[in-house]
């Protein structure tokens, strides 16, 4: 795997996990924008809500930025970290593309909270975007 700048394995290894994450849930999370997600990914005690479980989530307005599904956009931005990280964009461009990202999983985050909603999709997202914004904070302060 490529190094960040500066970087140490572990540190390193815990950008591509969760770039690797975030990429499936936001695949997941756009497939259940469109589709009925199999039961095996949802889980009937995890998301009890209507047919396709979390997918009921992927539908909703707030799933959507200007019409165009957050889960589409999550896969664009891991697509372009990826990128940057093998071509070595500067950190500070890295962690800027994150925050957009990293303010959503806020706002979502606290959503299901309140709302009193499960979604392990949904997590592993904005744990995702999390642990890659933190990483790039640390990078920016090294």
């Amino acid at each position: 795997m490529p190094a960040l700048p500066g970087g140490e394995g572990l540190i390193d290894s815990l950008v591509w996990i969760a770039l690797l994450t975030g990429t499936a849930a936001s695949a997941a999370a756009l497939y259940g924008h469109y589709r009925v997600l199999p039961g095996w990914l949802t889980g009937p005690q995890i998301c009890k809500l209507e047919q396709g479980g979390c997918a009921v989530l992927f539908r909703s307005p707030r799933a959507r930025i200007l019409g165009v599904p957050t889960a589409a956009l999550g896969l664009m931005l891991y697509v372009l970290l990826a990128v940057g990280l093998l071509l070595r964009w500067p950190p500070t461009l890295l962690l800027a593309m994150t925050l957009p990202a990293v303010a959503m999983s806020v706002f979502l985050g606290y959503s299901l909270i309140a709302n009193d909603r499960q979604c392990r999709i949904c997590w592993a997202g904005h744990i995702a975007n999390g642990v890659l914004f933190t990483i790039l904070v640390y990078r920016n302060l090294a």
